[in-house]
């Protein structure tokens, strides 16, 4: 946790060697100059999609400014595994795959497990899955490519959430075949969705935007029925957090007024595998408030949040760790501690392989003159060096 070690003092680094001013690198990433000079200072700690915008305007992988070796460590065996099932694409001649009826229960579980974020179990069960569901689509058609468009957004989570973004480019192409072939054109809509981050991740933001804006478009027509709705809502949110990123008030907040209607009428729920609704909604807008460093608007959101027990636990972490950047932001690393620790509560495989639980933390260890024995822990449980 040295100050060299930081996110940050990496970009400061880069930018310099690029010639560039703080000025010129948020102009040309298209992110605020206050933020990226807060996060340079060790005084706010970047989202990964953040990170992504600054490292493809510099000319860098983004495992780079993370301090990370090309090959990120093969995490309990996930990431063989994920390249495996995203390298299998032709059909096992031998293999006679179970009953769809029988298969869908173990996507179902494989989707608990992803908002849970179960990644070993995940990764446990994928392979067999994948390898099966590709044979049934020659049986199945259109229902098979369906359950085979959640195992592929499986995938895409290991791979994103495990820092591999090639990965994630994979397998979110992959969810759009399937969902193509499934005939269902709201399941494509949210293969979409899931595309237009992984695009963020690595600093695509002009092509996440076109991407978010056309599905918008095409999803629109749908939007009285329940379901549409429901994706619609997804996607003004990922709209508006993309906005927020690049520091752009206006459609950010334009886009979350549309995901608030949207969401008044529909209710928590989750549709075709995202999570939509009132209470989703409220942790997106908490999410941009730190990114736009409206500190005081993300404590009102904040302090109004009430996740019910059933919520997805990996939604719940990322609650926590969005309070624990806002209270870096305002200068109390105490209290990003405490809403780290939450974080590692809800979902400790989560906790242990995030990207952006590590940058808080080194952030937090910055902020704190000496580090507390609570984030000491913390750090060590996320795999953190002293």
């Amino acid at each position: 946790m040295q100050d060299e070690d930081s996110v940050g003092r990496r970009i400061a680094k880069y930018r310099k060697l690029r010639g560039m001013t703080q000025v010129q690198l948020a102009a040309a990433a298209g992110v605020g100059k206050q933020t990226l000079a807060k996060v340079e200072s060790g005084h706010a700690a970047a989202s990964p999609i953040w990170v992504g915008y600054i490292a493809n305007t510099l000319g860098v992988e983004s495992a780079l400014l993370y301090g990370e070796d090309t090959e990120l460590p093969k995490l309990d065996g996930i990431i063989p595994t994920v390249r495996r099932v995203l390298a299998a694409t032709d059909l096992l001649p031998d293999l006679d795959p179970e009953p769809l009826d029988r298969l869908k229960p173990q996507v179902l579980q494989m989707m608990a497990w992803r908002h849970a974020a179960a990644y070993a179990k995940m990764a446990k069960l994928l392979p067999d899955l994948v390898d099966q569901l590709l044979v049934a689509t020659q049986r199945d058609g259109a229902e098979a490519y369906t359950l085979l468009t959640y195992a592929y957004r499986a995938a895409n989570t290991l791979s994103h959430k495990l820092g591999h973004n090639d990965l994630s480019m994979l397998a979110t192409d992959r969810m759009i075949w399937a969902a193509t072939q499934s005939d269902d054109p709201l399941l494509l809509a949210t293969t979409r969705y899931v595309k237009s981050a992984a695009l963020a991740r690595i600093g695509a933001s002009t092509q996440a935007i076109q991407l978010t804006d056309r599905t918008i478009a095409d999803v629109e027509p749908f939007a009285t029925d329940l379901s549409g709705a429901a994706v619609l809502c997804a996607l003004h949110m990922r709209r508006a957090g993309l906005a927020a990123t690049g520091w752009d008030n206006d459609s950010t907040d334009t886009h979350y007024a549309e995901a608030a209607r949207l969401a008044t009428d529909i209710g928590d729920r989750e549709v075709l595998g995202t999570v939509v609704g009132p209470t989703n909604l409220q942790l997106w807008e908490l999410n941009s408030a730190v990114d736009l460093g409206r500190i005081g608007i993300a404590d009102k959101i904040a302090q109004t949040v009430s996740l019910p027990a059933d919520f997805p636990r990996e939604r719940q972490a990322h609650f926590w760790l969005d309070r624990a950047r806002a209270a870096l932001v305002a200068g109390k690393p105490d209290k990003a501690v405490d809403a780290l620790q939450e974080a590692r509560l809800c979902a400790p495989e989560y906790f242990r392989h995030s990207r952006a639980v590590k940058t808080a933390i080194k952030t937090t260890a910055e902020q704190q003159r000496r580090a507390s024995s609570g984030l000491r822990a913390l750090a060590t449980y996320a795999g953190v060096q002293d």
